[in-house]
């Protein structure tokens, strides 16, 4: 995709010269797009490959070179997808391996980088930031989620279902995309509840959790348990790490299990009246890296413009999103920037404009009209007066002063 769309998007952009000031004189304006010169990639634990090795290749095809920090335990996969690079021509100085210690980053940031690709947490976003303070080197963050689902009143629940009990289960639950708050009304959550449990029932699996991300989950499900919500499956406890997908229903929107960032296959029912109601409550979440709505396309897509995320998939979940043309990113605390598709290419560049003076009208260096006030009054007056008497007006006013300054100019 980046061979393919690269030379139309690094290509050098001439604006228009009709959307020009003519008052300006002829000025031929163009933005080059150009590399940063080296770019830090942080990569994640939960996709160790696609997510670093995307925003890597799309570094280089912009001109950069990319030092990628892999996570703790992902460092093989990550050299052999950097000797697959070398043996597809990459030159072995334009991209290397780090350590995967945080000390690498810290020595990298401090011997200085360009640009900084950051796919992690929000706490470990506000760490970098505090790093890249004293040298203001930028940032894309691609940070956690606590995505939401819409069900629209005429959507398939079914199909909801579908998608729910596959998102939850993708990659253990460890997917920063995958929803983890759905909003519909009371009636369909009834529906969704049993058609959600059936697919768990049918096909039981169980996933291994980090202990700390156990208890974390373990901590939230029991307090939204004790503020009125209930569990529609699951069994989540405190000195387990193997967890089945965990459901709850009746939970409401300032809960902390509606608030969490978590890589676990953890999924909130929150009942709403209509679609308005959905997106309400969703506000209340600090989250907003991607969401799913699902309806008539007609419907959901006129929503999907109200809904406040970086990627909305309309009629399905998270795959879509593996699309090379999707732009990736998120808002609030789910960091900013974007990686990947166009935006993504063109965030690894950034722009240079060129200006180029043509002809010799400079009337901004001659003193008998850059010290004349008047003849700017009239100026404005010409471009935005009301009327066509009054711009005719301004326009031999404009000429008045013109002759004046000249006259004043040969008696001087």
């Amino acid at each position: 995709y980046a061979a393919k769309v690269g030379r139309r998007i690094f290509a050098p952009h001439r604006e228009s010269p009709r959307l020009g000031a003519w008052w300006l004189g002829r000025v031929a304006v163009t933005e080059l797009a150009e590399p940063w010169g080296v770019v830090l990639i942080l990569g994640p634990s939960n996709y160790p490959i696609l997510l670093p090795a995307v925003q890597a290749v799309q570094a280089i095809a912009a001109g950069n070179a990319a030092l990628v920090k892999p996570a703790p335990g992902c460092e093989l996969v990550m050299h052999r997808f950097v000797q697959l690079l070398h043996t597809a021509g990459i030159p072995a100085g334009l991209i290397q391996v780090l350590p995967t210690d945080i000390d690498s980053a810290r020595e990298a940031i401090q011997l200085g980088v360009d640009k900084v690709l950051l796919t992690g947490s929000s706490d470990t976003g506000r760490n970098l930031l505090k790093l890249l303070a004293d040298t203001l080197t930028p940032a894309t963050l691609e940070l956690g989620g606590c995505d939401a689902l819409f069900v629209l009143s005429q959507a398939e629940l079914s199909r909801v279902a579908d998608a729910i009990a596959y998102a939850t289960q993708l990659n253990g639950g460890a997917t920063c995309i995958a929803p983890r708050r759905v909003f519909a009304t009371p009636e369909q959550h009834a529906v969704l509840a049993k058609e959600i449990s059936a697919r768990f029932t049918r096909q039981p699996r169980s996933f291994l959790i980090a202990p700390p991300i156990a208890l974390q989950v373990q901590n939230a499900v029991q307090q939204a348990i004790d503020d009125g919500a209930s569990l529609v499956c699951g069994d989540p406890r405190a000195e387990a790490v193997q967890f089945e997908p965990i459901v709850l229903r009746d939970v409401t929107p300032r809960m902390a299990v509606a608030q969490l960032e978590v890589m676990a296959p953890l999924v909130s029912l929150i009942s709403v009246n209509d679609i308005s109601a959905a997106i309400a409550a969703d506000s209340q979440c600090p989250y907003s890296l991607g969401a799913s709505i699902f309806g008539p396309r007609s419907f959901a897509e006129h929503w999907a413009k109200e809904i406040e995320a970086g990627c909305i998939v309309i009629n399905d979940v998270i795959a879509p999103t593996a699309d090379p043309r999707v732009s990736f990113g998120g808002r609030g605390l789910s960091g900013w920037g974007s990686t990947r598709g166009s935006e993504g290419l063109r965030q690894m560049t950034r722009t240079k404009t060129v200006c180029l003076r043509r002809g010799r009208w400079l009337p901004h260096q001659d003193p008998r009209y850059s010290t004349n006030p008047d003849l700017l009054g009239y100026l404005l007056q010409v471009l935005h007066s009301q009327g066509l008497s009054k711009r005719f007006s301004a326009v031999r006013s404009l000429l008045s002063a013109w002759r004046r300054s000249l006259q004043k100019s040969r008696d001087a």
